[in-house]
């Protein structure tokens, strides 16, 4: 039997919004938040990838904490680690841009409205090109 605590590991969230600055859209990064997160090393559960489903995902995170609610286009670092100040916020280059950025995005929310249990598909971020 596999054990739950072990297979977690350690994965920082954030959410990024657009702020209008005259006639620029600047990207503004939420302050990251460190979770505890089953990750699967691959994209679909064996039960789907047997039934022939393809997921337009590339992995998926497995989250038993039902006061997570991230959104779509929210960004992970699964694989990595980013930098963070002091006060929390991220440690940004002079474009406004995190200097370990992220890699991974939120595609799909896979979720059930009576389990303690949700699946976010995740997609590594420049994979969407090919």
């Amino acid at each position: 039997m596999r054990s739950l605590i072990r297979q977690k590991q350690s994965v920082y969230w954030s959410r990024i919004t657009e702020e209008l600055d005259d006639i620029d859209t600047n990207q503004k990064y939420q302050n990251p938040e460190l979770h505890r997160f089953s990750v699967s090393a691959t994209a679909g559960t064996s039960e789907e990838l047997a039934s022939g489903y393809v997921p337009e995902y590339d992995r998926y995170i497995t989250c038993f904490d039902r006061n997570f609610n991230p959104q779509e286009s929210d960004v992970f670092w699964i694989d990595k680690i980013p930098e963070i100040n002091e006060d929390g916020s991220l440690v940004l280059d002079e474009s406004g841009k995190p200097n370990v950025p992220p890699d991974y995005v939120l595609v799909k929310i896979i979720n059930s409205q009576k389990s303690n249990v949700a699946r976010y598909g995740i997609s590594k971020i420049g994979s969407e090109n090919g």
